[in-house]
């Protein structure tokens, strides 16, 4: 038996697909809840509380501060990938092992399901990894022959996961509405949004691109770009964040702030402020701008 010199961290194919990739802030907190998991049971000692915790296969601890550390990533996108997946079907809850101050979540190990050849082959993910997430790994030539035969034999699928009965209801009403409003929007095209993101936000970007749909030529491209980017919690932006600039410079004679249709500049510290900015985060910098520049 040869022992590779590496280390590898096993991430089940369902999350390799184009439109987990295509979001790496959802890949970030995926490649963190891996490196957590594994397929054996496991203690984990409690801080401050002398116990311990015992996780079965694939359950992991979730806190969403350390998460964030972590993984490099804000407390809101920690929330809000955790809630995709967990809508998605990819995780569950585990309410009898959740505290005040962590929950513990299980990967579903049964969503994991490849498609080969027209029939359902669920991979185990304990099989696919053969030991702790993360160790080396140690394997024959004819193991590593046979795993490469399998994932080749795999064509990706972004229409295979399961629905939730909630994702179900969102899919009807918004290709109900679709059709409603004559909207060049496919079926597929909608699946693959509802699994990424919130009804809501799906809801008011085609209500975006309403309100410009002569000058759009591909709808469908339009909003894969524009959900992406989230056109709509931009334009919210712009306007929460011009009319607050206006606001205090009015309010405090700020004659040195300058200010256009998508930012603001103060020219004597070369600084420009874009509207885009999250509301808190354009307030806090002008005001250390105007503390740090204020005219005396």
């Amino acid at each position: 038996m040869s022992k590779l010199p590496y280390s590898f961290l096993a991430i089940p194919h369902e999350f390799l697909t184009e439109d987990f990739l295509r979001d790496p802030v959802m890949m970030r907190f995926i490649v963190w809840m891996i490196k957590r998991i594994s397929p054996d049971p496991s203690l984990i000692p409690l801080k401050g509380k002398g116990k311990q915790l015992l996780l079965e296969p694939f359950e992991f601890i979730f806190g969403r501060e350390k998460c964030a550390i972590a993984a490099g990533m804000s407390l809101k996108n920690v929330y809000t990938r955790l809630k995709q997946l967990t809508g998605l079907g990819y995780l569950k809850k585990v309410d009898s092992k959740s505290s005040s101050t962590y929950s513990v979540f299980a990967l579903e190990v049964k969503a994991l399901r490849q498609n080969v050849k027209g029939q359902e082959n669920e991979l185990h993910l304990g099989q696919q990894i053969g030991q702790r997430t993360g160790h080396n790994l140690e394997t024959k030539n004819k193991d590593l022959r046979k795993k490469k035969e399998t994932f080749s034999a795999i064509t990706p699928n972004v229409d295979r996961s399961p629905f939730s009965d909630k994702q179900k209801i969102d899919l009807q009403g918004l290709f109900a509405y679709c059709q409603e409003k004559d909207l060049r929007i496919s079926e597929r095209a909608l699946r693959r949004w509802i699994r990424l993101y919130e009804s809501d936000r799906i809801t008011d970007h085609l209500l975006l691109l309403l309100q410009d749909i002569d000058r759009i030529k591909k709808p469908e491209a339009w909003m894969e770009t524009a959900l992406k980017a989230n056109y709509s919690q931009q334009k919210g932006n712009i306007k929460e964040n011009r009319l607050f600039i206006e606001d205090f410079v009015r309010r405090n004679n700020w004659n040195d702030i300058k200010i256009t249709q998508s930012y603001c500049t103060h020219p004597p510290s070369c600084k420009d402020y874009s509207f885009k900015l999250a509301p808190e985060d354009f307030r806090r910098m002008l005001a250390e701008c105007y503390e740090q520049h204020r005219p005396n």
